[in-house]
Formats: structure tokens, sequence, C-alpha cells
């Protein structure tokens, strides 16, 4: 079931991290570069969770 929610946070997070737009100047794409790297960070520890079945 973790399967359905980590693979769609690493989707959006890969998203936003790729995503570059000029309008809203270098603020805006740290931001979504952060926002993207903690997409990420969060879909490992939801993936990591609860490894070990033994």
């Amino acid at each position: 079931m973790r399967f359905f929610v980590v693979i769609p946070l690493i989707l959006v997070g890969g998203f936003l991290i790729g995503l570059e737009i000029n309008d809203i100047k270098n603020l805006g794409n740290i931001m979504m570069n952060i926002v993207g790297f903690s997409f990420f960070i969060i879909a490992i520890l939801i993936g990591r969770k609860g490894g070990s079945n033994g």
C-alpha cells in the first residue's frame, strides 16, 4: 500500500526539481527545488518505515 503513496511523491518531486520557469526568477526556482527534494525525502522515509516482516 505504501507503493501507492511513495511513487506519486517521487514523481511530483522529480517534476518540481526539473521544472524551471523564467518568470519566477531564481528564488522561485530554489523554492521549487527545496519542495521537490523534500518530497523525495518524505517518500524515502515512508518507503523505509516498517521494512522488516520478521
